[in-house]
């Protein structure tokens, strides 16, 4: 199971979660309620298959590589943003957030 207390640590960290490839909430902390992590699960999972599937068909069909294996991605809005590596995520603030850290402190779980 992922450290979800080292991604609360990340600057502007409101969430973190962990979701299991189909979608299914592992665990989470933060300042969110269970249904609100349950759909972002779910938004994990959905998001991270499509990458997959654009990742692999980028590089089919140009011929370029480094898209390949897919490890992750991020959703930003306006105020906040979802990073995801492999199976865990963490929401942020943008005004607050430290993006190099936050992936790297992602892949490090």
């Amino acid at each position: 199971m992922a450290d979800l207390t080292k991604l609360m640590e990340i600057p502007g960290a409101y969430a973190a979660g962990e979701f299991s490839p189909t979608g299914e909430l592992i665990n989470y902390t933060g300042k969110i309620d269970l249904k609100s992590a349950k759909m972002a699960a779910l938004m994990c999972a959905a998001n991270m298959l499509m990458f997959k599937m654009q990742a692999s068909g980028w590089t089919n069909y140009t011929g370029k590589d480094g898209f390949e294996p897919a490890r992750g991605f991020a959703v930003a809005g306006p105020d906040n943003t979802a990073l995801i590596v492999g199976n865990v995520g963490v929401f942020v603030r943008n005004a607050e957030a430290d993006f190099d850290k936050a992936f790297a402190v992602l892949s490090s779980v």
